[in-house]
């Protein structure tokens, strides 16, 4: 069979794998690590091409952030799947294991197995396409399932290159990469999947959702947001500890060109320290743009449109008050340059209020608003009030305060000093909730959400539950429920006191 799944209908894959999956059974854990391997090797073993494709596509994305978010990133999953997949596979007791053996020695067995949920579809996103799209798909693979993938129409080297390393790696009925223009995406969306993963923007996740409800098929979404960075009060009478707020978030943003779900967009400061904060953070960009361009590693949008739809929110926030200052000054003819190389100059906005497009839309560029506030409790009591972000940031000790934002606010994740730690790390969740998705993956919780957790009942028993729902003469039973139900009431009486 061709290893090519481009010119191959999709129904017709999907069927292929149905068809294997079913007739080969549960793959065990040796199978399982082998594919993990076996993926992993495509991946890692294609690094470099992996890297020159997505510099291509960007335009220029530098090495750095292809090798680390998304080529390291997967490896560090890998390993972890493969290390822990032989204990995530286990049946898990109900009871635990003094009540296991009590209802066993009763005659009754019961275990939660967890099993394959089948063929899962990954449909992946442009800014980071490996990581958000391969660490997915193991997940599925260690799950013991087969998979499809559908790489973004946005970064088509890219998706040439991994689609082929994927499938000089496995046939198409263990593991399958599609890729074609948003009408495929639609198409991949209305399939009859086990599962589906997406990751992208709120309004094609909703389009996808609905394409998967006419299948009743389940979906994980991995959204965004408009993540907010919160520095403490106490950042107003220590300087070291705004600085290094300030460093950090400026550093952050300019990552992928602030093209990533997890970037931060909107920067609380108190107000006696707003001003020494964008200080810092332009002296942080005024060190760091120059090494960039002198190294020619500035990171590039990923199109004109992306370039486009950042500069109208500008204007508009521009037109309607607010302060916009760029770290980059320059001529015309050095503005038209950037333009057409599509790099955004870092940005921070000021002033930015409710009516301006801004204060509602996911940047996905180098652009911070910052904004000034002078009580906590008033900022966690807004930021409740907001959609929910995929994530959080605190820049401040491990104090009460901190206590206080975590406890009063809800995001997909909450880090503490530095961007992207509740994501990034080894076995820790990644996912949203509300308005920035639902369901997590990375390490077992990937396996989770990928697997079907099957209640596994069998009774030696010498009578049948079934009987003890069938009327009969006596009123034996009945008076002995009541009884024990008038019991429970009288405790619960108690508790309540």
């Amino acid at each position: 069979m061709s290893a090519t799944t481009t010119s191959t209908p999709m129904s017709e894959v999907l069927q292929l794998q149905r068809t294997a999956f079913h007739r080969d059974g549960f793959p065990d854990a040796a199978v399982r690590r082998d594919r993990i391997d076996r993926f992993a090797h495509a991946v890692v073993a294609n690094t470099d091409a992996l890297v020159d494709a997505m510099s291509d596509d960007f335009g220029h994305r530098p090495d750095v952030t292809t090798l680390v978010s998304d080529i390291a990133t997967l490896a560090a999953d890998a390993e972890l799947a493969r290390a822990r997949v032989g204990a995530w596979m286990r049946p898990r007791r109900p009871w635990g294991r003094i009540g296991g053996l009590l209802a066993g020695a009763a005659g009754l067995d019961a275990a939660v197995r967890p099993t394959p949920l089948g063929v899962v579809g990954v449909m992946g996103i442009w800014n980071f396409p490996i990581n958000l799209t391969a660490i997915p798909a193991l997940s599925a693979l260690a799950a013991g399932n087969r998979v499809m993938i559908k790489m973004s129409e946005e970064v088509p080297a890219t998706a040439e290159v991994f689609a082929n390393a994927v499938h000089d790696a496995f046939d198409v009925e263990e593991l399958a990469v599609v890729t074609g223009d948003v009408e495929v995406s639609k198409e991949f969306s209305s399939l009859a999947l086990d599962h589906l993963f997406f990751t992208g923007s709120a309004q094609v996740g909703s389009a996808v959702m609905s394409a998967a409800a006419k299948n009743l098929t389940p979906v994980t979404l991995e959204l965004g947001g408009k993540n907010p960075v919160v520095v403490a009060p106490s950042s107003i009478s220590k300087r070291a500890q705004l600085h290094r707020a300030a460093q950090r978030v400026a550093v952050a943003r300019l990552i992928n060109a602030g093209q990533a779900c997890i970037a931060p967009d909107d920067i609380y400061v108190p107000t006696e320290s707003a001003r020494a904060f964008v200080q810092e953070v332009f002296s942080t960009w005024g060190r760091v743009v120059p090494e960039l361009f002198e190294r020619d590693e500035m990171p590039t949008l990923i199109n004109d449109a992306a370039y486009e739809r950042i500069t109208a929110l500008l204007e508009d926030a521009a037109e309607k008050g607010a302060q916009v200052l760029t770290a980059v000054r320059s001529d015309e003819s050095g503005q038209d340059a950037l333009r057409s190389a599509r790099i955004m100059p870092p940005t921070v906005v000021l002033g930015v209020t409710d009516e301006m497009d801004i204060a509602h839309e996911e940047i996905f560029g180098p652009v911070l608003a910052v904004h000034p506030y002078d009580d906590l409790d008033d900022l966690i009591d807004e930021l409740a009030d907001k959609p929910q972000p995929l994530v959080a940031s605190w820049f401040g000790p491990k104090d009460a305060d901190y206590s206080k934002f975590v406890a009063g606010t809800r995001s997909g994740g909450v880090a503490r000093n530095d961007y992207a730690l509740s994501q990034s790390l080894p076995g820790m969740p990644f996912g949203g909730v509300g308005a920035s998705g639902m369901g997590q993956y990375h390490g077992r919780y990937g396996f989770e959400t990928f697997t079907h957790h099957r209640s596994v009942v069998g009774s030696d028993l010498p009578f049948s539950f079934t009987d003890l729902l069938t009327p009969r003469e006596s009123t034996t039973l009945p008076d002995a429920v009541r009884s024990g139900l008038s019991a429970y009431r009288k405790l619960l009486t108690w508790r309540l006191r």
